[in-house]
């Protein structure tokens, strides 16, 4: 199995790494801080997964745009005025940890 993109802080937010940091207002942006969502949070932007429907079968597909506004409500809005200047691998990990928060290992711990 592959190792996560992001660690998982002790107040299980996801923290994502930026390789290479982008410049922001105050300096270097390092990292990227993704808070847990909350109750309104859910019921505001809805599930990041979506099912694609066919005559045999269900497939899960990334919602990008519902992840997007994940990113963008759970993250410092200092951090996410900056964001369009992070590198396609940060993309995709920024995506991870916020998915992260809807799996089922993530919803029993």
């Amino acid at each position: 199995m592959d190792k996560p993109s992001y660690t998982v802080a002790i107040d299980g937010a996801r923290v994502v790494t930026l390789n290479p940091p982008v410049e922001g207002h105050d300096g270097m942006i390092a990292e990227v801080r993704i808070r847990p969502p909350r109750y309104s949070d859910f019921m505001a932007l809805g599930d990041p997964t979506v099912l694609i429907v066919s005559a045999n079968a269900m497939v899960p597909q990334d919602d990008l745009v519902t992840i997007r506004r994940y990113i963008e409500t759970l993250a410092d809005s200092k951090v996410v005025a900056h964001l369009d200047r992070c590198s396609l691998h940060d993309a995709m990990a920024l995506r991870d940890a916020v998915k992260s928060f809807f799996s089922a290992k993530s919803a029993n711990t």
